[in-house]
């Protein structure tokens, strides 16, 4: 577990009591007949961090990875959206968004009901309250490109983290999304594959909280703080779903 408390930021479980019960509880998984090492590890890393997963999900998919051109146009896509509502006309002309849109063809990285917020007004109030769920949205677009992991709290990201994220991991407004992807080192597809695997087990125990069970750690927020785990995984299967639209990515768990 040395590598992933590395990778995935974890802590040292102080509480023995609490680490001698997490044990115990990965003890149950390991019997199942199709677990795997990978899924073991997602596994781990939800009880170390008060999550239980259910142990009847399946380990196998049919997924495949999606171009990275893919993955940065639908990034920078929601920069678009978010910079169409957050910034000023006076700091920021729409003409200068909108061609930074139609330049890269990132209507097609944006679904139907999101073209409503570049047809509004740049403060359209309606919007505002959707817009914060597209920065998590973005943050596992971001660490494709070199951003950090993102994180398994299910705390929304603060603001210099949303600064950091559009103006260091996104490509500038004047230029060219297929010039910038390839100046970018990207994260390897098996990394992809095991953050895809542990927010979905992440997710299957948001929603079983979300029911009314308790499989979340104190003070978790289903509603709240659940959205937040969904909004990553929506984007983290997405990068898995080759030819699969943005509203059409599985997020069953």
């Amino acid at each position: 577990m040395d590598f992933l408390k590395k990778i995935f930021g974890l802590k040292e479980n102080k509480n023995p009591i609490q680490q001698s019960k997490s044990e115990n509880l990965l003890d149950s998984y390991k019997n199942i007949a199709w677990m795997t090492n990978d899924r073991l590890e997602s596994i781990s890393i939800c009880l170390n961090a008060g999550f239980r997963p259910a142990r009847s999900l399946p380990t196998e998919f049919d997924r495949q990875m999606r171009p990275a051109i893919e993955i940065a146009c639908r990034l920078n896509a929601i920069k678009a959206l978010v910079l169409w509502l957050l910034v000023p006309e006076e700091e920021l002309a729409s003409e200068r968004i909108l061609n930074f849109v139609s330049r890269n063809r990132l209507d097609q990285f944006i679904t139907e009901k999101e073209k409503e917020i570049l047809n509004s007004s740049r403060n359209e109030d309606k919007f505002l309250d959707s817009i914060g769920w597209k920065f998590e949205n973005a943050w596992p677009l971001a660490w494709y490109f070199g951003y950090i992991e993102p994180e398994i709290t299910g705390q929304m990201m603060t603001g210099e983290q949303m600064r950091a994220v559009f103006s260091n991991y996104t490509c500038p407004l004047d230029e060219n999304v297929e010039n910038w992807v390839k100046s970018k080192e990207v994260v390897s597809e098996e990394s992809i594959v095991k953050m895809e695997d542990l927010f979905y087990c992440l997710h299957n125990a948001v929603r079983s909280a979300q029911c009314g069970e308790h499989t979340v750690p104190p003070n978790f927020d289903p509603i709240g703080n659940g959205g937040v785990i969904h909004e990553r995984r929506h984007s983290l299967t997405w990068m898995l779903s080759k030819g699969i639209e943005w509203d059409d990515t599985d997020l069953s768990t």
